[in-house]
């Protein structure tokens, strides 16, 4: 009676060894350990995450492979456990670009943002995605946002950077510039959005209770990509770990967000808020209050972080 059992065993590690070897030498990317894939490695880099992924990137071969990698993490991506990693301009041109209908967020990555960006540009499809994408993509041109767009920038140069880096020269102190174009870029788009300034980029340079809220509710999120769905939805609802920390975050940026709704419902103006309430969703009605939280949240993540960044990278270079 043993024997079929021991046969059916050796069967099957002979298959998945077989299945692993033939896997392992067609990726490209950081070491895959049977059953736990790249984890190990995952963990010890976890700390330098960015890095990590960048010298996995570079180790393909440049143009060969268009520099991307795939790294297996068999418990937490899903189907087949692979990431695949991809820097390589043309790549990203094809996914954000060329063929953006071909890469949908689905339902898996739409559940772990929900929370915090509802249904705005960055975490739907179809047309909720397309409706969203041609009123922002119409709006930019106006020439009204524009002018709205170089108030705002002129005005946080002008009365706050300027002071701040003149201030930091006459003392000749050093200053933390990439803090600094956050704060920036931070004000203007919150301003160019719902028409609020944050006034983070004060001489005393403050700390904000929405930024650091935005902040802190951004990271708890990204952290549901590290553990197993079950896991992280466990914890929203025992109201523990980082999901704890999520829930405090989100109700402070709710707050803000529906003071800043209601601020334009009684007084309209030229920002893209106030521009976004004229507008009707796929059924032909108006955004709810709360739909348009969250269409201002996804155009405050899309002009903070991306803008201070490419800033921040001109000057270092």
């Amino acid at each position: 009676e043993t024997f079929p059992f021991v046969f059916s065993l050796a069967a099957a590690i002979f298959a998945y060894a077989l299945w692993f070897h033939i896997l392992a030498r067609r990726l490209t990317g950081p070491r895959v350990w049977p059953l736990v894939g790249s984890l190990p490695s995952l963990f010890e880099n976890r700390r330098r995450i960015h890095d990590w992924m960048a010298s996995n990137l570079r180790a393909t071969g440049g143009l060969a492979t268009y520099q991307t990698c795939t790294i297996a993490l068999p418990f937490l991506a899903w189907k087949q456990g692979l990431y695949t990693v991809t820097c390589h301009p043309k790549n990203i041109e094809h996914i954000l670009k060329t063929r953006f209908d071909n890469y949908p967020k689905g339902p898996n990555w739409q559940a772990a943002f929900h929370d915090l960006l509802g249904q705005g540009i960055f975490n739907s499809d179809g047309e909720t995605w397309l409706i969203q994408r041609k009123t922002a993509a119409l709006e930019f041109t106006t020439r009204t946002l524009r002018q709205a767009m170089a108030r705002w920038v002129n005005r946080t140069i002008k009365d706050r950077l300027w002071h701040i880096l003149d201030r930091a020269s006459i003392e000749k102190k050093s200053v933390d510039l990439q803090d600094l174009l956050l704060r920036l870029t931070f004000d203007n788009i919150c301003g160019l959005t719902f028409g609020k300034d944050p006034e983070t980029l004060s001489p005393e340079l403050p700390e904000n209770s929405f930024a650091v809220a935005f902040d802190t509710a951004t990271e708890a999120t990204l952290y549901r990509f590290l553990y197993p769905g079950l896991l992280w939805r466990l914890e929203k609802i025992l109201g523990i770990g980082v999901e704890k920390r999520l829930k405090r975050s989100l109700q402070i940026v709710e707050n803000y967000m529906n003071d800043a709704v209601e601020a334009r419902k009684e007084a309209p103006s030229d920002d893209l808020l106030s521009r976004f309430m004229k507008k009707r969703d796929a059924e032909g009605n108006l955004f709810t209050s709360d739909v348009l939280q969250h269409i201002a949240l996804n155009f405050v993540l899309a002009g903070r972080d991306t803008s201070s960044v490419a800033l921040s990278w001109f000057f270092w270079l």
